[in-house]
């Protein structure tokens, strides 16, 4: 039994070689399950190339190559899944250390395959939306039925690209024996993925009101409103000519066009005014019911007066100005108007409202003004082309040419969040918004160029001193009329008589302001809780006026416990002709420096920076931080 005993037992010489020899049967059977993941990267880039190549086709309206592609595209993708999510994927990822890697690239893998599904969404949407067999947009009417799928199509991509995005959350920053490669390939991914999925996920709401502001199933009727910004409001271009639409069911219906220069439109009357407007003082026109810079506001006015003179109660207005008609132009190609016959994107905007001259009365001028009406209806709502139109139109928006406001809050909230309302910026640190009112009821602010210069002294402790001058300048072109220029109530006139409205950042402490030379009060009004100064300028043919204003802005910088300085910028556009040119400068305190900067940003020094815009088309939004000398980079 001893004998037994000791023959059954191990000795203890052999225990190394046994433990040896699990873990060599161990590391062939863990080598065995990772045979698949070398097919894994080849995969993985083909699948990439070919999302590339779909969407490059999708773009060019080659439908069928951009099937092909994302066909191919899936099968790469289930290479890479079948690869990195099987058993061997599963026992490597469970491995410590050596897991972490796996995890990492089966989150990758994930992050591909929800890209492939919106890629697959895409090419089946895509068609009915854009190209010539576009099922959308169709004999001046929307096709409820394809809005519905386009509408579920946007949930199930947001929804893929969310996904997608907290995949790539996943992924470390390195890993033991391959560094930060799948790191590098994550941040690649992410950059692609995330500004999409932040667009997905504002569109998302609006996609599901589409069928509301659309009319599916009901009747709706909103004001459009075609404005002249040759003739300038806080809010944008005058609305001298309007129309009432008509939407059924995704069918729209155009109604006369009306001149807000008819007897009775023109005429002085009140209206219940939107509480808070500071603009809404005694009565007014529908011409003149605009002066607020927001068309939740503006647009409420108009609404409102029109329901006093015609009775008619609506649900919505649209804003549109010539600029915007001139930019569609640009994707559906020239458009035949009365008095000039065809006009291309080029020519339009000059010949519409920077040619008065050449009317031999005010009639022909309305007459051009109510045909612009359907221009804009038959150039949206007709087919093909539909993506770059929608994409013209947002464009315009951030460039305050286009607006919407819809008395549905459900409605007109996802408008807002995407930039189609016309807002002022809700920041409470520095803000750069200047625009200005015509007062000589002239058409002279199509030669308007302005240049507003922003200089900006910040202190350590966030506040901010600044010198903002506005310099303007009448460009226009010798007077041709017979009889003398009257310096204001007409067309001809090329005086521009105009009220500067600069609206402030919160807090705002003014300590100096002058128009033309003239030293005036630092007073300020109030807006929504937003203060503004007004400043007058009257400007002669061919002569420039500068205003100037000087004041402390308590938040205009964000101090960091880390010796960072962190200055906030926001800025808003008018929508004007010629846009207004922005050039800012910032200079940190003493010991203070700044080397990472947003686009259009250069550093100038020391601790200063500056931006230069010749026109502004957009509502950006800046942030740069200096750090104190000797700190830690933030």
């Amino acid at each position: 039994m001893g004998k037994s005993r000791r023959s059954s037992s191990t000795r203890p010489w052999q225990r190394p070689l046994l433990l040896v020899g699990g873990l060599i049967l161990l590391v062939v059977v863990l080598g065995l399950l990772a045979l698949p993941f070398r097919k894994a990267p080849a995969a993985a880039e083909s699948a990439k190339a070919d999302l590339e190549a779909a969407k490059a086709a999708l773009t060019s309206q080659d439908f069928k190559r951009a099937r092909k592609h994302v066909t191919n595209a899936r099968l790469h993708t289930d290479e890479v899944q079948d690869a990195m999510q099987g058993i061997g994927g599963d026992v490597w990822s469970m491995i410590p250390v050596i897991g972490r890697p796996v995890a990492d690239v089966r989150h990758m893998g994930n992050a591909l395959d929800e890209l492939t599904s919106v890629a697959e969404v895409g090419v089946k949407t895509w068609p009915l939306v854009d190209g010539k067999k576009a099922k959308l947009f169709r004999d001046g009417s929307v096709d409820i039925p394809t809005l519905t799928t386009v509408v579920e199509a946007v949930s199930d991509a947001t929804s893929s690209l969310d996904t997608a995005r907290t995949e790539l959350g996943e992924v470390h920053d390195s890993a033991l024996g391959i560094g930060t490669r799948v790191a590098d390939a994550r941040d690649e991914a992410a950059a692609v993925v995330s500004p999409l999925a932040s667009d997905a996920e504002r569109f998302e709401p609006l996609a599901d009101a589409l069928p509301s502001l659309l009319a599916a199933g009901e009747e709706k009727k909103y004001l459009l409103a075609l404005l002249n910004p040759s003739e300038q409001r806080f809010s944008g271009g005058a609305p001298l000519t309007m129309s009432v639409l008509t939407m059924t069911d995704g069918k729209v219906t155009v109604g006369e066009a009306q001149d807000a220069t008819d007897p009775y439109l023109y005429r002085v009357g009140r209206w219940p005014k939107v509480e808070g407007n500071p603009f809404h003082t005694g009565k007014l026109r529908l011409s003149t019911s605009t002066f607020a810079p927001e068309w939740s506001v503006s647009g409420e006015e108009l609404l409102r007066g029109w329901s006093r003179k015609r009775d008619q109660e609506m649900d919505g207005l649209i804003a549109v100005d010539v600029v915007a008609l001139g930019n569609l132009l640009d994707i559906t190609g020239p458009v035949e108007v009365p008095y000039y016959g065809t006009l291309d994107s080029a020519a339009f905007v000059e010949k519409l409202i920077g040619d008065y001259d050449s009317f031999s009365s005010n009639e022909e001028r309305k007459q051009l003004n109510r045909a612009m009406i359907p221009i804009f209806t038959d150039r949206v709502l007709g087919p093909g082309d539909s993506l770059a139109k929608v994409m013209s139109l947002r464009d315009s928006a951030r460039a305050r040419h286009f607006a919407i406001w819809m008395r549905d809050p459900q409605v007109q909230a996802p408008l807002a969040d995407i930039g189609l309302a016309g807002e002022l910026s809700d920041t409470n640190h520095d803000y750069v918004a200047v625009f200005n009112q015509n007062t000589n009821v002239s058409k002279s602010d199509y030669w308007q160029k302005r240049v507003v210069t922003s200089d900006v002294q910040l202190r350590e402790d966030g506040s901010a001193r600044v010198r903002m001058t506005i310099s303007v300048h009448n460009d226009s072109p010798p007077y041709l009329q017979p009889f003398a220029d009257p310096q204001g109530g007409t067309y001809f006139t090329r005086w521009n008589g105009m009220t500067l409205g600069v609206f402030l950042p919160h807090g705002v402490e003014i300590r100096s302001a002058s128009a033309a030379g003239k030293a005036l009060g630092t007073d300020t009004f109030d807006y929504y809780g937003r203060p503004y100064k007004l400043l007058r300028l009257v400007l002669p043919p061919g002569e420039t006026r500068e205003a100037v204003l000087e004041y402390v802005v308590p938040a205009a910088a964000v101090p960091g416990d880390d010796g960072t300085l962190t200055y906030r910028l926001d800025a808003t556009p008018q929508g004007m002709v010629v846009p207004q040119a922005l050039k800012v400068s910032v200079q940190w305190p003493a010991g203070y420096d700044v080397s990472d900067l947003p686009e259009g940003w250069t550093r100038t020094g020391r601790g200063q920076a500056s931006y230069d815009d010749p026109g502004l088309v957009t509502q950006p939004s800046f942030s740069i931080t200096g750090s104190a000398v000797g700190a830690a980079a933030p």
